[in-house]
């Protein structure tokens, strides 16, 4: 047969993949062939060794995510508001507050469905003395204990040793358990809740993990290799093994053979491969038969020959056929291309290279869009101004710490208003179709909202279907804008907002605005008067723009909400004077300016006042007898008086009593650590190793906490009063004693005579000998 061809056969793909497969085909297998006949024990032992430390290694991988997980999980649990209530709540052994330990389990029960090594934990608390269970709650510990403990651990063990001692992300080495009857290995994850607990903690999580879900990760490799698997702690406790016990690891010594040697370790006929976790320091160790290995490769060979033979007699038309059959699909794949990334026009002469740029380009572009997934931010921060509107924070510093968090949050000023935005017409209207119209309809009108925004921060969030949170601050250009110019610009901005979507997208709606905040704290108090607002809008024949202060209040009644008396309370707690300051102003703004109370409203706000203040005792600083005492007495003796100057006077004079014992509570503590620090240093300054970390572990905070608080204490750095107290001594020994300088600054903690010499002059002005002869 004769093919003839009417192109170039240099520029023909066809025959440019007849030329490749020929080759790779016919020539390489056959020298494949006679290397591996020599070399295929070498070539089989090493790629085993390869994939099984590749497995080993994903496997480490997994385990360190899912312990990363737990740990992550027992950082949400120390951040749950109900829990953290209940850790925090005065408990009467005789009444319990049964409906907040109820309310909190059911928060931290769900825990359990996040992840595999969560099936079996339990948390305690130490003030109510329970144990929160995935099942229910034991309110008596011992209970507890009978149907889930260790085998080898008595209830006092257990109770000291984990429940009632502090855990960092601390992992316990296997254990037999036994739990509601039956019989198992655990590994136990112990941390204390709070997360940054140093001194005492206010309960314990527990997370039990079995020891087999561990093995499971390592059972791969045993079942396609053989041998064995198994991990260890950091200091060589095991935590799982597969194919090998306790007794067998101690006769092989492997934990020194691998300290000695890292990698791969020919112990007799073993081959052994570790690897060291970077996220928790665990060890995990392979063991494979050399027999097993070496004998794979002779099958291997065989194989090998066979292939090549058949490679030599069927090598030419296997070559043609895919050279004809590999140009059809490749050229249809190109065209693909082409026409889907607009290079219809692309004239290469390499297709190959076009899809190789192509390709990677979509794979840059995929990897671009999962970092973008996990971006995560703009979720933040949409949680972030839903929890500040609806008043979650317990604290001013608590909203500021979570602001500074979100770089990219628009709350560059502190003062503001809050508008609420309701989309008309769909009231008691429930459908799919609905839902995607009011989805339409909220994102056309935040485009509209924030392509207008002026010399407003905007921050917008759904509140529901149909209605629209926005938290509204100036910008720093319109930072001395007046109060009445800026209520001009909102009520402009919302006329105009609403006169558009209506016109474009006859879309109606009614926008309420609630009074100005002075504080983010304080926008959740703005948030519900524009709540307020738009409620009262349904008496109004059509769509507009409400103020709050154009409602109709009611006076009848006090003004005193239970999340006003919970910031003030949290504010006198953390002593931020400022801030109290604050919140009784505008509560006297609201009962006094903008009501008219009647006398005996007056006395029912003046009372729930004082109840305010007897709260505040039951809570630390303000638990000491001669403490409370005095304030008890100071409340008992607070009068209503007839002058509104004078009811101010009084509650604020009381208020400033409570953040005063506050501070010095603080300031005390603060002194007893700074004492702690500086006797430590007087009895460690000789140790040439000490930093911070030691500090750090013998006071019992952390190494940034611990510089930052005693240079804002004393007005010094740490390692400048370290300094001072070495050349302190190192004068004393150069006057009284005979030491050479070197043996003097080895003594003090230098560890070099150089170093001790620049320094001694740098705090004395003068060099050690210059000094010794002067004294001398």
């Amino acid at each position: 047969m004769k093919l003839t061809y009417n192109l170039k056969l240099e520029h023909s793909p066809i025959f440019r993949s007849f030329l490749i497969s020929y080759v790779l085909i016919l020539f390489i297998p056959m020298v494949t062939g006679f290397i591996s006949y020599y070399v295929s024990s070498d070539i089989i032992k090493s790629s085993s060794l390869e994939a099984s430390a590749m497995m080993l290694n994903q496997s480490k991988d997994v385990l360190d995510r899912r312990m990363e997980e737990v740990e992550n999980i027992t950082r949400q649990l120390s951040l749950d508001q109900e829990l953290n209530y209940v850790l925090n709540q005065q408990v009467d052994v005789d009444h319990y507050d049964v409906y907040a330990l109820w309310k909190s389990w059911r928060n931290t029960a769900a825990y359990s469905l996040t992840n595999t090594f969560l099936e079996d934990f339990y948390i305690y608390l130490n003030n109510y003395h329970a144990i929160f269970t995935p099942s229910g709650v034991y309110v008596r510990p011992d209970d507890f204990f009978d149907l889930y403990h260790y085998e080898d651990v008595d209830p006092v063990q257990w109770k000291q040793g984990l429940l009632g001692s502090i855990h960092r992300r601390e992992t316990l080495p296997s254990k037999p358990f036994i739990g509601n009857g039956k019989k198992s290995n655990v590994i136990t994850y112990l941390q204390s809740i709070p997360f940054d607990s140093f001194q005492h903690s206010l309960g314990t999580a527990v997370i039990l993990i079995d020891e087999n879900e561990i093995a499971k990760m390592l059972e791969r490799i045993p079942k396609q290799y053989g041998g064995w698997a198994y991990i260890s702690d950091k200091d060589g406790h095991p935590i799982a093994r597969v194919g090998i016990d306790d007794a067998q690891i101690q006769a092989m010594n492997i934990p020194q053979l691998i300290s000695q040697q890292p990698g791969n370790i020919v112990e007799g006929e073993t081959l052994l491969i570790s690897s060291k976790s970077t996220y928790n320091g665990w060890v995990y160790v392979v063991g494979l038969p050399k027999s097993i290995v070496l004998k794979q490769s002779v099958f291997i060979a065989k194989v090998t020959w066979t292939i090549t033979i058949s490679t030599l007699l069927l090598g030419i038309v296997a070559a043609l056929l895919f050279a004809y059959r590999n140009s059809a699909p490749i050229n249809r794949i190109v065209s693909v291309f082409r026409e889907q990334t607009g290079q219809g026009s692309y004239k290469g002469k390499n297709a190959f290279d076009f899809l190789q740029g192509n390709i990677s380009d979509l794979l840059a572009s995929q990897r671009s869009l999962e970092e973008e997934l996990k971006c995560q931010l703009p979720l933040l921060e949409d949680a972030f101004v839903k929890r500040l509107l609806k008043g979650e924070f317990d604290s001013l510093q608590e909203v500021q710490t979570l602001m500074h968090s979100l770089p990219s949050m628009k709350l560059k000023r502190e003062t503001g208003h809050v508008a609420i935005i309701r989309i008309n017409g769909y009231s008691g209207l429930v459908s799919q179709e609905i839902i995607h119209e009011l989805n339409a309809a909220r994102l056309l009108i935040k485009k509209c909202l924030f392509d207008s925004s002026g010399v407003f921060q905007l921050n917008v969030t759904d509140i529901d279907s149909d209605k629209i949170g926005i938290l509204m601050t100036l910008k720093e250009e319109a930072v001395h804008l007046e109060a009445e110019d800026m209520t001009d610009s909102l009520s402009g901005l919302f006329e105009q907002l609403r006169e558009y979507v209506k016109e474009e997208y006859r879309i109606q709606m009614t926008v309420a605005i609630g009074g100005s905040f002075q504080s983010l704290s304080d926008s959740s108090r703005s948030f519900e008067e524009a709540r307020g607002a738009l409620d009262y809008s349904v008496f109004m024949e059509e769509a507009e723009t409400i103020w709050y202060r154009d409602v109709i209040k009611e006076s009848t009644t006090y003004y005193y909400p239970i999340d006003m008396e919970l910031r003030m309370l949290n504010a006198v707690k953390i002593g931020e004077l400022q801030e109290v300051h604050r919140i009784f102003e505008q509560l006297l703004a609201h009962n006094f300016t903008e009501r008219q109370l009647s006398a005996e409203m007056v006395q029912q706000l003046f009372g729930e006042l004082k109840g305010t203040f007897f709260k505040l005792l039951q809570h630390s600083p303000f638990t000491d007898q001669a403490v409370s005492q005095g304030l008890k007495a100071r409340i008992e003796h607070l009068q209503l008086s007839a002058s509104l100057d004078r009811f101010r006077h009084d509650i604020l004079e009381l208020l400033e009593a409570f953040c005063s014992r506050v501070l010095k509570k603080k300031e005390d503590s603060t002194g007893e650590m700074i004492n702690k620090i500086v006797d430590f240093l007087d009895q460690h300054y000789s140790d040439s190793d000490l930093n911070l970390y030691k500090i750090s572990v013998d006071v019992e905070l952390p190494e940034k906490y611990i510089s930052q608080l005693f240079k804002d204490h004393t007005g010094e750095n740490l390692s400048d009063y370290l300094e001072k107290i070495r050349i302190k001594k190192a004068t004393d020994l150069l006057f009284n004693s005979q030491h050479t300088i070197d043996e003097i600054s080895q003594y003090v903690g230098y560890n070099s005579a150089h170093a001790f010499r620049r320094a001694f002059k740098r705090v004395s002005g003068v060099s050690p000998s210059f000094y010794r002869k002067t004294v001398n």
